[in-house]
């Protein structure tokens, strides 16, 4: 406790009768030690006070004018406490186990943030959102002011929020996770959203709103109203990197493929949009099978599957993405910086339909990473001999039972004398089955049986 000159006031002895006691504490009620604070008194700045909170996380101040009071907390260490503590299970001011406590012993009770408290804004590098202001639930002013109050006097138990973020609880594991399924179904919805934090839903308010917001679980996915499982982590260790990809953003427009990949500590998300559009549509359509090998000029020679062949519509809207760059560093590539982030992080990668397929030629990409695929109602890829050379890839692939898409491209070898005779209109099997005689059916059947034919992975 910081003492007071004579030289200060005028009158001292009526005017500074008065004391004030702000005790700091987690949820759990353990007490914030040391706290470096200062005391701002409402009119009369030459009677601030600073000090420390004591063992109980107390601070307590006497010879006192009866003017408001402003607290200020420093903000740097008041952080690094805070991500330390843990959240209490049940989330709401209702739970609270300080706050009967405090009210039962007479005291002034209030619930407050970090940011309702600090004397500023910690150190904020890896937060970066698209409105420039720090995470708004800690911080519901950009620029922390204190906490003011009045009347002096008695004791005001501040209960204070942890500096804590959501994080998407996932294993990785060759075992079959209904966690897993649950949350990366919910990540392969939430590709269909918008890139706008403003958006409710959207894949940046998800992360950059929802995900920081410790009050309360996360609730809205694109338009549905879930709740992922989630634990909480510092908020250091949240999805410090989150990038929205849209081949069409920008003056550059090609095709219509969108995705997006979150970064935490220790782990790594990418999710595929599906079929939304006609070019989607148009894309699924065109199966035409092209091989990857690197045996002659008419090749891919993708140079991370080695034989077979691949549907050339998927292979076209997954591989666009090697030309587009990250939104947020104009200086990297989408892929070379998803790469660099999974060679230190657990990998996970999904997607429904369509996106189910790109989220399997990914992960063949990143194979060395040891992704973590869950798929949904995805179409067949790529046809037999990839699929094989792909099998340790750990994939579960999970279909609707009246869902056609899955269905498609039909089990056949698409690349046959009869589908490049027929072309364009041979490599739909189902219209050909309707134009052609049932001996010519019946030959194609036999010429195709060892071939390679479209077959799913997972």
């Amino acid at each position: 406790m910081s003492k007071l000159s004579p030289l200060d006031c005028l009158d001292c002895k009526n005017m500074l009768k008065n004391w004030i006691e702000f005790q700091l504490v987690d949820e759990q009620g353990k007490p914030l030690v040391n706290m470096p604070y200062r005391l701002k008194i409402r009119g009369n700045p030459l009677l601030g006070r600073k000090g420390v909170t004591d063992g109980n996380g107390l601070l307590r101040e006497e010879d006192m004018p009866s003017h408001p009071v402003t607290l200020y907390i420093g903000a740097q260490p008041l952080a690094d406490e805070m991500e330390q503590r843990p959240l209490r299970e049940i989330r709401g001011e209702g739970a609270s186990v300080v706050k009967p406590k405090a009210e039962a012993e007479g005291y002034q009770y209030r619930y407050v943030t970090i940011g309702q408290i600090s004397d500023g804004l910690p150190a904020l590098d890896d937060w970066n959102d698209p409105k420039k202001i720090p995470p708004p639930y800690h911080f519901p002013d950009p620029e922390p002011k204190g906490y003011q109050v009045h009347p002096v006097n008695r004791r005001y138990v501040l209960e204070v929020c942890p500096f804590r973020a959501w994080v998407l609880l996932l294993h990785h594991q060759k075992e079959y996770s209904i966690v897993n399924a649950y949350n990366q179904c919910l990540m392969s919805v939430l590709a269909y959203a918008d890139g706008d934090v403003d958006i409710e839903g959207s894949v940046l308010h998800f992360f950059n709103r929802q995900m920081v917001d410790v009050s309360k679980l996360p609730y809205k996915v694109e338009a549905l109203s879930a709740t992922p499982v989630v634990y909480d982590a510092p908020f250091s260790k949240r999805y410090t990197q989150v990038e929205f990809i849209d081949s069409q953003a920008g003056n550059n427009k090609q095709g219509d493929t969108k995705l997006f990949y979150a970064a935490s500590e220790k782990d790594m998300i990418v999710s595929w949009r599906g079929t939304a559009t006609l070019d989607n549509y148009l894309t699924d359509a065109t199966f035409q099978p092209l091989a990857l090998s690197c045996d002659d000029d008419k090749s891919l020679c993708s140079g991370f599957i080695h034989s077979g062949k691949v549907h050339k519509g998927f292979w076209e809207a997954f591989n666009l993405v090697g030309e587009l760059i990250v939104p947020s560093d104009k200086k990297k590539g989408v892929f070379s910086d998803i790469t660099r982030l999974a060679k230190s992080k657990r990998l996970f990668i999904c997607g429904h339909s369509l996106g189910g397929a790109l989220a399997l030629l990914h992960s063949a990409q990143l194979k060395e990473y040891h992704p973590c695929l869950y798929s949904y109602g995805m179409p067949r890829t790529l046809t037999r001999s990839a699929v094989e050379e792909l099998s340790s890839i750990i994939h579960y692939r999970h279909v609707n039972e009246d869902d056609v898409i899955p269905a498609v491209p039909f089990e056949q070898d698409m690349d046959n004398v009869f589908f490049n005779y027929w072309a364009p209109a041979g490599y739909d099997w189902a219209v050909m089955k309707l134009l052609s005689p049932s001996p010519i059916i019946q030959a194609i059947k036999q010429a195709t049986a060892s071939k390679e034919i479209y077959l799913h992975h997972g």
